[in-house]
């Protein structure tokens, strides 16, 4: 089921305020994205946590305004305006700070762990654009978003070490640069994709809401983290499953009419 099939979504004045929504939001996170870059470089007390709240922020941000972006019909908002903010929100941001941080530990190593996550990243939204229409069951390869979510819980544990930030960077990178298949929850939600929706919202949020304090903090990182360990385990296999269920829909009814 899509969001045209929806009718009370179809009213020219819900369209018209997800459309203005949805800018709204797209906007506020490369606003958001660029504070973030600023203030990396400025680099202030606990700037760890405010790059984890403002990665948090445009993960639910994104989130919302494709949504909104699908319900108003606008494919132009949908996938060309959305795609150039993550660059910059969930690719050259993100990707300043990793390098930034662990170039304190040394810094051919932290050139290079910027510049692993940023390719990821480009490439695989470049992918995107070239692969995905308004709405497909799965994601070629690690969202951005997801990614960016998985360095917001690393950085605010404590004691990580930077060699431990470079690692994990390659593995990210290499899970979005895959094309192993990942549910995009891009269509009207089941039940199942609302519980997952909501639960890992709710976590994103608390993450974001929360005061700066790792003993605050690092409860809904850890279940951000468990969330994310989940979608990595699990997500394939439902995707291929959803893939598999477009494809038959077609065909059922095909045969239910004869």
């Amino acid at each position: 089921m899509e969001w045209q099939d929806v009718t009370f979504l179809q009213k020219n004045w819900i369209k018209k305020t997800a459309w203005f929504l949805a800018n709204f939001l797209t906007f506020s996170s490369l606003i958001l994205a660029i504070i973030g870059i600023v203030f990396t470089f400025i680099d202030p007390i606990d700037f760890n946590y405010w790059f984890a709240k403002i990665m948090a922020l445009c993960s639910i941000f994104d989130f919302a305004d494709g949504k909104l972006a699908r319900i108003s019909g606008s494919r132009k908002l949908a996938v060309d305006i959305d795609t150039i903010v993550d660059s910059i929100a969930f690719g050259i941001f993100p990707a300043i700070y990793l390098g930034y941080t662990v170039s304190s530990w040394n810094i051919v190593a932290g050139i290079f762990t910027g510049l692993v996550y940023l390719s990821a990243v480009w490439f695989r939204l470049y992918r995107f654009v070239k692969r995905d229409p308004l709405y497909t069951p799965y994601f070629n390869g690690l969202p951005s978003p997801f990614a960016g979510m998985v360095v917001a819980c690393l950085v605010i544990f404590p004691y990580t070490e930077q060699w431990v930030i470079l690692l994990s960077t390659v593995i990210i990178s290499g899970f979005m640069l895959s094309k192993i298949p990942f549910p995009s929850f891009k269509g009207v939600p089941t039940l199942f994709d609302m519980f997952w929706i909501v639960s890992t919202t709710l976590c994103v949020v608390l993450f974001a809401v929360l005061p700066f304090d790792p003993n605050w903090m690092v409860y809904p990182a850890y279940g951000i983290a468990v969330l994310m360990v989940i979608y990595l385990v699990a997500g394939p296999g439902y995707a291929i499953k959803l893939d598999e269920k477009l494809k038959l829909g077609p065909k059922e009814d095909t045969e239910n009419e004869k």
